[in-house]
């Protein structure tokens, strides 16, 4: 072959076809020298192809890094919240970083006008005196705590994600793109779920950061339960205007995600599963429940066939506080409504009963704290875990709240709450829209009370993967209320920028 043939066909190689060999190249040696390590890279490589093939020109450049910032958020949970970037001694989490920025692009760029519109949201106003009251804290809170301070505020700042979900749903073919989106990722969190009884080998063998103290960015699944069991809803209820899948492959992949909560066992995502039928049943929403009711008996079903499975074959399949079988199980149901000796009870709830007394005890120490709160750089409650590191929070966002901000913070907080939810249902109830936009607006209403749920039981707002994907889901749901007119002639989707009219809401 002549030198000119030679260099014709290394021109006509696709560029992506060399990286993408660069690629596998790359992974292969990752796996055959610390294999663990490797595969756990795979589903990251796999997600990040993923929103480069659907986010390359489709999006904008704030778009793209938000869906990053989640995407990581979701899967990796606490890994990511730590997972930090060295600069002049002092480390920055990576995905407050691409949050900010994604900010700094809006301001500065085209949507700059809707997004002072999004900003006069009433929930975004109830977050924004949240937000004044945290500065005046922290103006006196940094120079005594430092990096501490600005920690404890993130679930507060993080809020920003609320108007940005806001502007994001303004425009509807970029709407299908998230839609699609998040189908995706609960896709990945499915298998990566099931990762859990190998968790500890996996983080033995990640690579580690963090802003106070290293943490494995692989193997983390504080927050896998709850989007398994929003994953379900959103396979049954969307994903058949989504993918072009058979229905029963999509139901055979939502009972795999709630076999999955068998593993993680989270007792609050067992009662998230009874929330969700009140909620439906409030609504009138009886397809969807009967629909929930089903996957129900599917999941149990791929449950039942999984253990018998692991026990036929002599293994045992450590889930989160106990062994995969049914006994603990319902042994583990049955603490929820004090069926069992109170003496008997798990080690959580007395932990919690414990860290609540503390924490109010803090809150009347003085008129201040009580009013306005103590503010931010203090850990609220006393207590170590096994490894050592610190637990500053009492496990109920909202008692946080309270504790940080003082009755006057809480009244903002619950206000809006109140906001959300009720704007919501009465879109759900009043709204003749497509069948698509009224089950995504259910799925986002009880991701909401779910996210709240596990708000009450678990610090997930104050950490920024449950605070940043809550935020920002609130605020898709809330510009699709805003940006949409309700009437009968409405399209399916939201309407582009360009169409918008007075906001309504």
């Amino acid at each position: 072959m002549s030198t000119s043939t030679l260099t014709k066909v290394l021109w006509a190689i696709d560029k992506r076809t060399v990286f993408a060999f660069t690629v596998t190249a790359a992974l292969g040696v990752l796996v055959a020298t610390n294999p663990l390590a490797g595969l756990a890279a795979l589903p990251a490589c796999f997600v990040v192809y993923g929103i480069y093939r659907w986010c390359r020109v489709r999006l904008e450049v704030w778009q793209v890094l938000v869906l990053f910032a989640m995407t990581s958020y979701l899967l990796l949970n606490y890994g990511f919240d730590n997972f930090a970037v060295g600069w002049g001694g002092m480390q920055f989490p990576v995905g407050d970083l691409l949050i900010f920025l994604a900010i700094v692009l809006v301001i500065w760029g085209k949507q700059s006008g809707m997004l002072s519109l999004a900003m006069q949201d009433s929930a975004a106003i109830c977050m924004s005196v949240l937000l004044l009251l945290s500065i005046a804290h922290l103006i006196f809170d940094v120079p005594r705590f430092g990096l501490y301070a600005l920690r404890d505020s993130s679930m507060i700042f993080e809020a920003a994600l609320l108007v940005l979900g806001i502007v994001w749903a303004s425009d509807a073919k970029r709407m299908k793109l998230l839609m699609r989106w998040l189908f995706f990722v609960f896709f990945i969190n499915l298998f990566y779920s099931y990762t859990f009884p190998w968790g500890e080998a996996i983080r033995s063998n990640s690579p580690s950061a963090g802003v106070f103290h290293p943490v494995p960015l692989f193997g983390n699944y504080q927050q896998s339960a709850m989007w398994l069991l929003l994953g379900a809803l959103f396979f049954v209820w969307l994903g058949p205007s989504l993918v072009r899948w058979p229905r029963w492959v999509l139901i055979l992949l939502a009972a795999a995600q709630l076999g999955g909560l068998a593993i993680l066992q989270v007792r609050s995502m067992y009662v998230g599963i009874a929330v969700i039928f009140v909620i439906l049943f409030l609504l009138g929403e009886l397809r969807k429940a009967f629909s929930l009711t089903s996957m129900l008996a599917a999941g149990t079903g791929v449950l039942v066939a999984f253990v018998w499975l692991v026990s036929m074959a002599g293994i045992q399949i450590q889930g989160r506080m106990g062994p995969v079988d049914f006994s603990f199980i319902a042994n583990q149901t049955k603490t929820l409504f004090d069926l069992v000796d109170p003496n008997a009870r798990m080690s959580h709830d007395v932990d919690r009963s414990g860290w609540y007394q503390e924490v109010w005890r803090r809150i009347q120490s003085s008129a201040s704290n009580t009013i306005i709160g103590e503010g931010f750089g203090q850990a609220l409650i006393s207590f170590e875990t096994e490894e050592g590191i610190p637990v500053r929070q009492p496990h109920n966002s909202s008692l946080t709240v309270l504790a940080r901000l003082g009755f006057v913070g809480l009244a903002a907080w619950l206000l809006f709450i109140l906001v959300v939810c009720t704007r919501y249902v009465r879109y759900i109830r009043n709204a003749k829209a497509s069948a698509q936009i009224s089950s995504l607006m259910v799925w986002l209403l009880c991701a909401f009370v779910v996210a709240l749920l596990h708000a009450s039981v678990q610090p997930s707002l104050e950490f920024s993967s449950g605070a940043c994907p809550f935020y920002f889901l609130a605020g898709i749901g809330l510009g699709i209320i805003r940006w949409r007119k309700l009437e009968p002639s409405t399209v399916s989707l939201p309407m582009s920028s360009r169409q918008l009219a007075t906001p309504s809401g």
